[in-house]
């Protein structure tokens, strides 16, 4: 089991204060939304559950894994390489842009932390599983939290966005929370060669979402 403080190092990870910029992104909700796809909370929640299912077990989880095993053994090119896929499979320039700004601050606050992280800087998900092994936070811990801040990320943008109020917030994080076990099994048992379940209404959505005139997420 691990420790308190293990555990409120993931907390501090995760939190809505770590200066990753997190809160600039929606992941093409903006444009789903502008679209007409998502328009009320039922809405929001399947498109949530779809990505969170798919694309977050199916990519992001599956990469994390890999580089905090990697990490743990000061393996950079293991690293550098799951990050390589990592990146390979965001399918348009925005979500492209997103993964290395968010890997960039992650790596500006590990060495302001002092903590040790790779020379080639990786993009967010793959700083992640650096940072959770920096820490000795367990791999399910690592992947639970890394999908919760994810979810409590795309609420609150679905909260800006739309008129779903604190409380249908709260009604869709205590229904996507039922998926995080889910979430967790899929991408730690994500075979190499199955990495890369995407969605093609994101890869639309986020396509759309860089042509648009105003917006108030960078994706």
């Amino acid at each position: 089991m691990a420790t308190l403080t293990e555990q409120a190092s993931l907390w501090q990870l995760i939190s809505p204060l770590s200066p990753v910029g997190a809160y600039h992104y929606s992941q093409g909700l903006e444009q789903v939304i502008g679209l007409g796809w998502v328009s009320d909370e039922e809405s929001l929640l399947r498109w949530l559950e779809a990505l969170l299912l798919n694309v977050i077990a199916g990519v992001d989880l599956p990469v994390i894994c890999r580089t905090h095993a990697a990490w743990s053994v000061r393996d950079e090119d293991a690293v550098a390489t799951w990050d390589g896929v990592s990146r390979a499979c965001r399918e348009t320039a925005e979500l492209r842009d997103e993964e290395r700004q968010m890997g960039a601050a992650l790596g500006r606050l590990a060495r302001e932390l002092k903590e040790p992280f790779p020379g080639q800087v990786p993009g967010y998900s793959a700083g992640f599983g650096v940072m959770t092994a920096n820490r000795n936070i367990a791999p399910d811990d690592a992947l639970g939290g890394y999908c919760w801040a994810w979810c409590e990320n795309q609420v609150a943008a679905g909260i800006k966005l739309m008129p779903l109020g604190q409380s249908g917030g709260q009604r869709i994080l205590s229904r996507l929370k039922t998926h995080l076990g889910s979430a967790v099994s899929a991408g730690k048992n994500c075979r190499d060669e199955d990495i890369g379940a995407g969605m093609p209404a994101l890869a639309l959505a986020s396509t759309l979402h860089e042509r648009r005139y105003s917006r108030l997420f960078r994706s």
